[in-house]
C-alpha cells in the first residue's frame, strides 16, 4: 500500500527534487506513519487534487508542524482529525476552494464607514502552523491572520489556534493603530480571536486551544530569536487560562461578555457600538457556513 501511494505522490507533477527527496526519506524513516498519511490524503478526492496543487501536503509529517511537542505519529493524527472533522462539518468544498483562493466568510463596514472583510485561506500562509488561516483586512489591506486546525479534546471537536500574525515594522503599527480606531477601540488581533471563538461557535466545537510560547514551532535559531510576539500574555489578557498540558483555553461565543457597569461612561457607546459589529460578524459567520455546509440558515441569539 506504502509502495504505490509513493508512486502516485511522485509521480506529482509539482513535486520537484527537494519534495521528492523528503518525500522518500519520510517515507524510509516513518513507513507506518507515511503509509497512514498516504492512504488518507489519496483515499480521499479533494485532498488527493489538493496534493497535486499543493505538494508540501505529503511532507507535512515529517517536519514540525502545529506545535513543537508532537512528533511524525502525533502530526499524523493531527493532520488526519483535521480532515475527517471537515468532512463531518460539509466544509471540504470549501476548504478546496480557499486552497485556490481566500474565500470571504464576511464583508461590514465600521466606525467611519471604512470596509473589512473576513476570509479563509488553506494550506499555504502559514502552513506549518496550521491547515486553515483566517484573515482580517481593512480596506482591502491585510491586517492579521490566525492559523488554525480543528481538533478534538476528550472526543469533542475544539478550534486549534496555532499562530496571530500582524503585519511587521512601522506599516504595520501604522495599520493597527488605523484599524484600532476603526473597530471601535478594538485591537485587531484580539478581534481576530474573538471571530475565531465566533468560528468554533458557529461550527459546534466545545472550546479554543491556543498554543503557548513554549510550544511554538522554531525550525532554525535565527526564526527563534526572531519570534517576539508573547502568545501568553495575548491569550492571558483575553482570559484565556492554562491548561494542564500547557495549551490556553477559551470558550467559543457570539460576542464580547461585557459587564457596562464596570465601563466608563464616556466609553460604553463605543463599546455598544463594537458588540454590535461583532454581533453582524457572527450573524454573517452563520450564514455564509450555513449556506457552504447545505444547511437552513437560522439566526441564533
Amino acid at each position: 500500500m506504502l509502495i504505490r501511494h509513493l508512486k502516485q505522490a511522485l509521480a506529482g507533477p509539482r513535486l520537484g527534487p527537494k519534495l521528492r527527496l523528503k518525500l522518500l526519506l519520510g517515507a524510509a524513516l516513518h513507513p507506518r506513519q507515511a503509509g497512514r498519511w498516504l492512504e488518507h490524503v489519496y483515499g480521499t478526492p479533494w485532498l488527493a487534487r489538493a496534493a497535486r496543487l499543493c505538494p508540501q501536503l505529503l511532507i507535512k509529517p515529517y517536519r514540525p508542524y502545529l506545535q513543537s511537542r508532537l512528533d511524525c505519529a502525533g502530526r499524523v493524527a493531527s493532520l488526519i482529525t483535521h480532515y475527517e472533522l471537515l468532512h463531518q462539518l460539509g466544509l471540504e468544498a470549501l476548504a478546496a476552494r480557499a486552497l485556490r483562493a481566500p474565500q470571504q466568510l464576511y464583508q461590514g463596514s465600521c466606525k467611519n464607514g471604512e470596509s473589512f472583510e473576513l476570509s479563509l485561506s488553506a494550506m499555504h500562509e502559514g502552513h506549518r502552523e496550521g491547515e486553515l488561516c483566517l484573515r482580517l483586512s481593512l480596506q482591502g489591506q491585510q491586517i492579521y491572520a490566525l492559523s488554525f486546525v480543528l481538533g478534538r479534546v476528550q472526543q469533542q471537536p475544539c478550534l486549534v489556534v496555532s499562530r496571530l500574525q500582524g503585519v511587521a515594522g512601522a506599516q504595520g503599527r501604522e495599520l493597527v493603530r488605523e484599524a484600532t480606531r476603526a473597530f471601535h477601540a478594538y485591537r485587531p488581533g484580539p478581534m481576530l480571536v474573538t471571530v475565531a471563538r465566533q468560528l468554533a461557535q458557529v461550527l459546534g466545537c466545545q472550546r479554543v486551544l491556543l498554543v503557548a510560547n513554549r510550544q511554538r514551532i522554531s525550525i532554525n535559531l535565527w526564526r527563534r530569536w526572531h519570534l517576539r510576539a508573547d502568545y501568553d500574555q495575548t491569550w492571558r489578557e483575553l482570559g484565556a487560562a492554562r491548561r494542564a498540558d500547557g495549551w490556553f483555553e477559551l470558550s467559543p461565543l457570539t460576542g464580547l461578555e461585557i459587564d457596562y457597569s464596570q465601563v466608563a461612561s464616556r466609553k460604553r457607546a463605543e463599546v455598544r457600538k463594537r458588540q454590535a459589529m461583532l454581533d453582524l460578524v457572527h450573524a454573517g459567520l452563520q450564514q455564509t457556513l450555513s449556506a457552504q455546509r447545505g444547511l437552513p440558515y437560522t439566526r441564533h441569539a
